[in-house]
């Protein structure tokens, strides 16, 4: 039987780790996984966010687990790998989308601390790789991995006073260039660089001026990245593997 344009999108069987769950892209990116046939693994530090959106993906009739996750923690990594093998087997895809260390933008780039530093590396470049490490014995047995990893404009242009943030980001575009090469031909790596957004596109306060750098000039709601995650994660982009993929708004590709 012939397989339809929208088959290929289909998660059907496969199991996702999903880390950074919490309202926002990780929520919606989780629930979306769930929704074309994914085992979805919640991951985040906070017990009652994971918890509450895998309770709500098995409420409508999807399969999900909360396994609170500190991912900055390497021994939290592999209780996490431990934990979706029991419940659901080998891993297919993982959404890199925890994060750590945004600076408010009215604050000084000095207050970016050496012991700021050590976390920012630990969660945002440390752990996509070292997560990496722990489910590439999967993807190798099973030929259909998607490793994906969340990166920020603040990677591709300065943003003060993010120095940590926006250096760890930009040293993770590199990295998922590795990965690419490192990981093929069993698994495909790839990222997503979101631009600035809020759970449902509402602006805050503390985004002042940064919709103005947008050739689309509005904060993006989270749920306008799933789009691009579906794709990434599925057969949909089977020949895709080394990109990124900008959903921002037009604000690093239209830089003048």
């Amino acid at each position: 039987m012939k397989t339809s344009v929208l088959d290929r999108f289909r998660l059907d069987g496969r199991t996702v780790i999903v880390t950074g769950v919490g309202p926002g892209i990780g929520e919606h990116a989780a629930k979306a996984y769930a929704e074309v046939g994914a085992n979805v693994v919640c991951a985040a530090r906070t017990v009652d966010k994971v918890e509450r959106v895998a309770t709500e993906i098995r409420a409508a009739g999807g399969n999900a687990i909360a396994v609170p996750t500190d991912v900055g923690d390497p021994a939290q990594l592999g209780r996490l790998v431990d934990a979706t093998h029991d419940a659901f087997g080998p891993v297919h895809v993982v959404l890199n989308n925890a994060a750590l260390g945004i600076v408010a933008l009215d604050g000084d780039a000095w207050d970016n601390t050496e012991e700021l530093w050590a976390e920012v590396l630990a969660v945002n470049l440390m752990a996509p790789f070292r997560l990496a490490r722990l489910v590439m014995p999967d993807m190798e047995t099973h030929g259909h991995g998607s490793f994906i990893t969340v990166l920020s404009c603040a990677g591709f242009t300065p943003i003060p006073p993010q120095v940590a943030y926006g250096t760890a980001k930009a040293g993770l575009l590199m990295l998922t260039r590795y990965l690419a090469k490192m990981c093929a031909p069993h698994c495909r790596v790839n990222a997503l660089c979101p631009g600035s957004m809020t759970a449902d596109g509402t602006f805050r306060d503390d985004m002042v001026g940064l919709a103005a750098k947008n050739a689309i000039p509005r904060i993006g709601a989270a749920d306008e990245a799933i789009g691009a995650l579906l794709l990434l994660a599925s057969d949909a982009s089977s020949y895709t593997t080394g990109s990124t993929v900008f959903v921002e708004g037009g604000r690093v590709g239209t830089v003048s």
